[in-house]
């Protein structure tokens, strides 16, 4: 063989050893961002351990539906998934500038920015300055939890946290969102929080004020309780007969309404880009046009997410409709983790439980799906 056919095989070589790293590397990706997920939805129904209930630890325990007879919330996984260093980050400018300003100036979208901010959702810290004036940088929080920033203009105009050069300010707020699916606020992460404000509008020789910081503890803690007993991840396992091959479950779920996302999963989305459920492999293999490929798949799981899904006893159906559908096609079975059978009675006792839950966070006022819901349970 010459030196030129020689190098297009190590070439070659090269290439397919790159696909196949890169593939292993989105697998591994994949498992290490799922595997909390799917620890959690052991059985949506039966024999899951009683009253595991955190005891004031600050990690929340994913909880799944109660048994009939008994009012207690049930809880499977305890271990906390790692906790996030959240920093405020601009949006781009491009976010801003596909807005007419003529619609920026409008009460509807002034309503609609004040609103990001929510004083039953958010500790919100309002910083003042003696005179507008224009600012060159954000600060960036080191705090574990989600924060928001709104400016408002000379004229008035509250604007999300992007800064418009040239643009004079007269009060900036920082909100620190007090509760999500790590848990509530701690009294020292609201502490340095409060610390981190207090700096910037001392360096800005700006006013501060913040809420009480006692009652927004207390008031966080119970929001954290409520969300526990209504945080629900509804898995189904979809066990067929023999491995479901890639190319024809590809085709099913795109033909339901299903597309593929960058997160492995196949999604059915709502009209506004929201998941409604999701379908992912039961071993945790990610779906990609690879796997998809050359892959078969031995068994199914379908996530619902209940707290997060709009509409939900209704798309619930649409997600069940849609668990039997494979079912019928791959001759499989609907299972709960513990490899039973799930009935048309266990399905119904289901869908009488998300009736319940969905009341309660209806007399609450956070409905399933509703920009607070998807805050609380992210």
């Amino acid at each position: 063989m010459s030196e030129i056919q020689i190098g297009l095989l190590l070439l070659g070589a090269l290439v397919i050893a790159l696909v196949y790293g890169l593939n292993f590397y989105q697998e591994w990706r994949f498992r290490k961002k799922t595997r909390q997920a799917f620890a959690h939805h052991a059985d949506a129904l039966l024999d899951v351990p009683k009253n595991n209930v955190r005891d004031g630890r600050q990690e929340r325990l994913e909880p799944v539906l109660l048994d009939e007879d008994d009012d207690t919330p049930a809880y499977l996984n305890d271990q906390a998934p790692p906790p996030t260093i959240s920093r405020y980050e601009p949006e781009p400018a491009a976010a801003v500038e596909e807005t007419p300003l003529a619609e920026l100036d409008s009460a509807d979208h002034q309503a609609l920015v004040v609103s990001l901010l929510d004083p039953s959702l958010d500790f919100i810290a309002e910083v003042v300055f003696p005179q507008p004036h224009t600012l060159s940088s954000l600060p960036r929080f080191n705090v574990a939890k989600r924060v928001q920033v709104l400016l408002r203009t000379d004229r008035g105009l509250w604007k999300p946290a992007e800064i418009m050069p040239g643009t004079p300010y007269k009060q900036v707020n920082f909100g620190l969102q007090l509760v999500d699916r790590g848990g509530a606020v701690t009294e020292q992460e609201l502490a340095s929080f409060c610390q981190q404000v207090g700096h910037y509008a001392e360096q800005q020789g700006a006013h501060v004020s913040f809420p009480q910081r006692q009652q927004k503890l207390v008031a966080a803690r119970e929001l954290d309780r409520f969300c526990v007993d209504v945080d629900v991840l509804i898995g189904i396992s979809i066990v067929p007969t023999s491995p479901i091959p890639g190319a024809r479950l590809r085709s099913v779920a795109e033909a339901a309404g299903l597309q593929l996302e960058p997160d492995g999963q196949f999604h059915y989305l709502s009209d506004s880009g929201n998941t409604l459920f999701s379908l992912a492999s039961a071993d945790q293999t990610p779906f990609t046009m690879h796997t998809l490929l050359d892959k078969n798949f031995p068994a199914l799981t379908l996530l619902f997410d209940v707290p997060r899904v709009a509409g939900g006893v209704a798309v619930f159906d649409r997600a069940m409709q849609f668990a039997r559908h494979l079912g019928q096609e791959f001759n499989a079975r609907l299972m709960d983790d513990n490899r039973r059978e799930l009935s048309d009675q266990g399905i119904a006792h289901i869908r009488e439980q998300l009736i319940r839950i969905y009341g309660n966070m209806d007399d609450r006022g956070i409905a399933p799906g509703s920009v607070a819901a998807l805050r609380l349970f992210a």
